[in-house]
């Protein structure tokens, strides 16, 4: 193309941000309204320290504890990417002081 005096530009788009940057469907939107109402609905019946989620395709609440312990990933409260996390939310500056020692096989 340079040698017919045409200038020309190549972009690459990472696919994994359309995939996120699709407007929601009807079946996102469903998702969205049952996990909503489970929320409302433990929070209402009293309960604390729980998130909701699907397990074999019924709506469950979790208790967070469990879910951390769980996990096969950790975050140190003094690193990078929780400090990203409590800035993009807003949230005050935790007190590390009191936050346990780091664990070596953790990551960030």
């Amino acid at each position: 193309v340079k040698s017919q005096g045409k200038e020309t530009t190549v972009k690459y788009i990472d696919p994994s941000y359309m995939v996120r940057s699709v407007p929601a469907d009807a079946s996102d939107s469903y998702l969205c309204m049952t996990l909503a109402m489970a929320a409302v609905h433990g929070c209402m019946a009293g309960y604390t320290g729980f998130t909701v989620g699907l397990v074999n395709n019924r709506t469950v609440m979790i208790p967070i504890p469990e879910l951390a312990q769980a996990s096969p990933r950790s975050m140190r409260p003094t690193g990078r990417t929780w400090e990203r996390v409590v800035s993009i939310t807003n949230q005050p500056t935790p007190d590390v002081a009191a936050s346990p020692a780091r664990d070596p096989d953790s990551r960030d």
